[in-house]
């Protein structure tokens, strides 16, 4: 236990810091940053958007003292606010080092943002973050995150309060969402701290007053600390666990009361249940004999599948003869047969933004959708696809574009689409094949498009436009004048055009009274009738020329995805809504102090503009310090503006012989070869752990000394789940084994070797697997190639000269239920490396953190061997069938730590090791079966053990000829000795 303290400084060690490369994960060394510095901020921005920065730094300016009123502030640090377009991410972020990052040029924002701009709304709600990480702050000698978590702000809060100071309760923001919740019977597990959040805070203040939430966060005990479950209770009078229980049953009461009094689907029009339990977007297919859907085919996946579905007529008229012979026996009348249908993922991926969206041509044969992906300077960023139904093949149409919403001409020679740029949104037309790509739009400022729909004799185009006030309406664009007519004028959001066959009326989905229904505008006469007056949600979505009838979708509830027709000429059954203010009043609250009359035309007075300097920005990103009588524990961290300049440090002490340090400079700019790149300092700190002989004695290797480090990744754009890396580094070590001598056994390797060592190491991996929750435990799909090389010589310092090169290759498979997993490992080695390097074929089993990272080196053992083949070239396989996990935990404590998750699986393992020149023995094989249950911390494996029984096929056979051959009363002495060890899933 005397290295405990390094062990557990790694646990703890997770301060890393954040800039804009955070979410892609790219450098983006090609962009050039300036600053410009305003009375509170400075302002940074890359080149290409310095208007966009002026206009943020204005709009800064005049919300600042709002937001200092509003959480009772007398004063503020200088902050720190970075603008980029470098992805196309609808995000922003706020860190206790008082910078922001911010992502600006949005287009499908327009819709979520209601009357207000995509940049209004992100700079005032990530510099309310900002606002109120300076007011829970702690006492001076406390820093963050020390100060968060001895604080305990719920994510709800810190989300939460930041919308209802800066922003309004809108439909997508998160009415919608809470009606779903509502419907499924899950308010109380909103998993996302914006969701919720967002309606607590408004019932928090709507019960108890801003006054109340300013005191709440301004209150301190002796010590200078906020407690914020105690200043809860003091200043509301109830425990924050019973506020949320109260909040639960509010939302409940609330929405069901709106529901209760208004239209239901069955009342509009005929309901229908798509194939597809969870849909996002769907298009029926002109012949209606298919449907394209946009959705997750399977619990816990984290990505969208595109997917057809096709009738099976031939599995309908089976069931229905069935059906009518049973009935004649009886005398009865036939039961209708639903619809069968089978379904195939063509695509996946994410599919837009806020708006996914798809389009059959109209021949059937193709399908237009956008789809994110790494573009040019490995930019994410949405274009357009074409997929050819009958030979799968998928064609990028725009390349380089930010491109969303596409949508066949009605002779399908033709596809018309949105592209943005800096904030800015056009309407461009294509060829089906991609070429002739043509603007036809001309807007100016800040406007966003969504939607467009060409008209039935492919003359016009009908959009939704968000025009610089805000404001999102209805469109129609004359092709042959190029002149653009709005139908629609309202305070709220109108979307998604649908042309009648005539050409003559357009129905839409108005956003009004916060909840999506259907409405149809006369082009001839300028009236507008509302079709739907629902209480949960109608989204139009296409017209069926079988029925005449309008498609609309509507929530998804806990088995079905549910489509309504209905009849574009009905005429809704309108009611106004009678809810006790009591219930109602949380929705419309306001901020005491309000964020009004932001003007982003408002002249702003630049101090000083120049290159961005980051020595000039440096911030504290965090530290965590624990200091007791026996040891002291320090881990801090420091990064400029951007976070393309971090330095950590990490030192451990037992104030005797224990002194642990290490170093890291990390540099995010790109420069000079692209990606990331930096230098690490150890002291007493880098190790590997791993068992060392039969006896399961630990070996700890220190690495002492300079890494050099860089890391490229790259993916080449077709899909987010496949992508490459290349790290690489020159190491200059000393290397330093710990081992327990008295317990020593030289049954596998001789002593472990200390020694200084130089090396150049190199690896590649690739890697295609998608995001499912079931990786973790039994994945289903995936695959991965990792090459590493490593070549230590005296000639660069140090005492070894060795080449290793290892091959590492993996997949997993669906079969029915079970995952197929198989693994095959290649190692190579010349020179004289020290003993615990060397290869071979042994009986020593191995870490595994998490199912899959192994904190040392990861031997080459089968399962149920015994004995040991050494040599300098080695080679393991593994094939495994396993059982689907069975969502069952046996122990838990706090809902936290759990021990359950059981499975089952079929295992064998091979391999053999031999020397360069030397005849190859033996195959080792070895076969067997292993149950697994999984130690998990927060939902996430920590360990994953399996008790299991393995051996060589050969000793199987005579097993069971032993058994055969055993009388009935007699002793069975047969099977292999069981084991218990932790158990690997994907080895990266």
């Amino acid at each position: 236990m005397k290295y405990f303290p390094i062990v557990f400084s790694i646990t703890l060690s997770f301060l890393n810091a954040t800039g804009a490369w955070m979410m892609s994960q790219r450098s983006h060394g090609e962009l050039k940053w300036n600053t410009i510095s305003t009375d509170h901020f400075d302002i940074h921005y890359h080149d290409g958007i310095k208007d966009i920065a002026v206009v943020g730094a204005s709009m800064a300016e005049q919300i600042r003292p709002v937001l200092i009123q509003q959480m009772g502030l007398d004063t503020l640090p200088r902050l720190d606010i970075a603008f980029t377009t470098e992805d196309e991410i609808l995000n922003g972020f706020a860190m206790p080092g008082n910078y922001t990052v911010i992502w600006i040029d949005q287009n499908d924002a327009g819709l979520w943002a209601g009357d207000e701009k995509w940049l209004r709304t992100v700079l005032a709600h990530e510099l309310q973050h900002l606002v109120f990480l300076n007011t829970v702050k702690g006492p001076w000698w406390l820093p963050e995150p020390m100060n968060s978590l001895v604080a305990g702000v719920p994510g709800w809060v810190v989300e939460g309060l930041a919308e209802y100071y800066t922003e309004k309760w809108r439909p997508l923001r998160f009415d919608i969402s809470h009606k779903g919740h509502v419907i499924r019977n899950t308010v109380h597990k909103i998993q996302d701290p914006h969701n919720d959040g967002f309606s607590k805070s408004l019932y928090l203040a709507d019960r108890f007053g801003d006054s109340t939430i300013t005191k709440i966060l301004n209150h301190r005990n002796k010590a200078g600390f906020l407690y914020f479950e105690s200043s809860f209770k003091k200043h509301t009078g109830i425990k924050l666990k019973q506020f949320n229980e109260d909040w639960r049953r509010h939302m409940n009461t609330f929405f069901y009361g709106q529901r209760a009094q208004k239209e239901r689907l069955e009342d509009v029009g005929k309901v229908h249940k798509l194939p597809m339990k969870r849909v996002a977007a769907f298009d029926y297919f002109p012949d209606t004999m298919r449907i394209a859907m946009i959705g997750q085919m399977s619990k816990g996946q984290r990505d969208l599948s595109l997917a057809v579905a096709t009738r099976d007529t031939a599995k309908e008229r089976k069931i229905w003869k069935k059906r009518v012979e049973k009935a004649e026996k009886k005398g009865e009348k036939p039961k209708k047969v639903r619809p069968k249908w089978k379904l195939k993922e063509l695509d996946h991926g994410i599919f837009g933004e806020l708006i996914i969206n798809l389009d059959v041509s109209p021949d059937n044969t193709s399908i237009v959708y956008p789809k994110y992906r790494y573009g040019g300077k490995q930019s994410l960023m949405y274009s357009i696809w074409k997929l050819d139904i009958k030979t799968k093949k998928k064609t990028l149409l725009t390349s380089t574009m930010r491109a969303n919403h596409p949508k066949f001409s009605p002779d399908g020679k033709k596809i018309a689409f949105v592209v943005h740029e800096n904030s800015i949104s056009q309407i461009y037309t294509m060829n089906a094949d991609g070429s002739n790509i043509k603007q036809i739009t001309y807007n100016e400022g800040d406007t966003q498009i969504l939607t467009p729909a060409w008209s039935p004799d492919g003359r016009s185009i009908a959009f939704a436009q968000s025009d610089p006030d805000g404001l999102m309406d209805i469109h129609v664009l004359e092709l042959n004048t190029g002149q653009s007519k709005q139908i629609t004028n309202s305070s709220e959001g109108d979307f998604l055009p649908i042309w009648h066959p005539d050409g003559k009326k357009i129905s839409y989905t108005g956003l009004y009274a916060y909840t999506p229904n259907l409405y149809t505008y006369d082009l001839e006469t300028g009236s507008t009738i509302q079709n739907t007056d629902v209480g949960d949600v109608v989204l139009g979505s296409q017209w069926n020329w079988e029925t005449s009838t309008i498609t609309a979708r509507t929530l998804n509830t806990v088995d079905s995805a549910r489509v309504v027709a209905i009849d574009p000429a009905r005429i809704a059954s309108k009611t106004k809504l009678n809810i006790n203010s009591a219930y109602s009043s949380w929705r419309t609250k306001a901020p005491d102090y309000s964020l009004v009359g932001i003007d982003p035309n408002k002249e702003i007075k630049i101090r000083e503009e120049s290159k961005y300097k980051f020595y000039k920005n440096m911030r504290h990103l965090g530290t965590i310090i624990v200091p007791d009588v026996q040891s002291l524990f320090y881990n801090g961290a420091f990064t400029d503006g951007l976070g393309r300049h971090t330095v950590a440090g990490l030192y451990v002490t037992d104030y005797d012989t224990i002194h642990s340090v290490a170093f890291q400079y990390q540099n995010s700019t790109g420069f000079p070869f692209g990606g990331f790149w930096g230098v690490d300092i150890y002291k007493d700190f880098n190790f590997q752990l791993q068992f060392y002989n039969r006896e399961q004695n630990t070996l700890i290797e220190l690495f002492n000394g300079i890494s050099l480090w860089g890391r490229y990744p790259y993916n080449f754009g077709h899909s987010l789940s496949a992508n490459h890396i290349l790290n690489y580094s020159f190491q200059f070590m000393d290397r330093v084994a710990l081992f327990d001598t008295t317990r020593f056994s030289s049954d596998v390797f001789k002593y472990p070797e200390s020694g200084k060592e130089g090396s150049i190491n190199l690896r590649y991996a690739f890697l295609n697997k998608r995001n499912h929750a079931r990786n973790m435990f039994s994945p289903n799909q995936g695959y991965g190639l990792e090459i590493l090389i490593k070549k230590s010589s005296p000639s660069l310092w140090g005492d070894f000269d060795y080449l290793k090169t290892e091959i590492d290759l993996y997949t997993n498979r669906k079969v029915g239920p079970f995952s197929l997993y198989g693994r095959g490992r290649y190692e190579r080695m010349s020179g004289d490396p020290p003993d615990q390097e060397r290869l071979g074929i042994i009986n020593i089993p191995n870490y595994y953190i998490a199912g899959t990272i192994t904190p040392g080196r990861e031997y080459m053992t089968p399962r149920g061997y015994s004995g040991k083949q050494m040599g300098d070239q080695a080679f393991m396989g593994t094939i495994e069938l396993r059982a689907p996990v069975v969502p069952l935990d046996i122990i838990e404590v706090l809902k936290v730590i759990k021990f359950g998750r059981p499975t089952f699986a079929l295992i064998s393992d091979f391999g053999n090791a031999w020397n360069e020149g030397s005849k190859m023995g033996d195959l080792i094989i070895t076969t067997g079966a292993e149950f697994r249950l999984s130690l998990t911390l927060a939902n996430a494996p920590l360990f994953i053990f399996s008790y299991g029984w393995a051996q060589s096929p050969e000793k199987w056979n005579k097993d069971w000829e032993k058994l055969y051959n055993t009388d009935s009363g007699d002793a069975i002495e047969a099977g292999p000795k069981p084991y218990f060890q932790m158990t690997l899933i994907n080895p990266f």
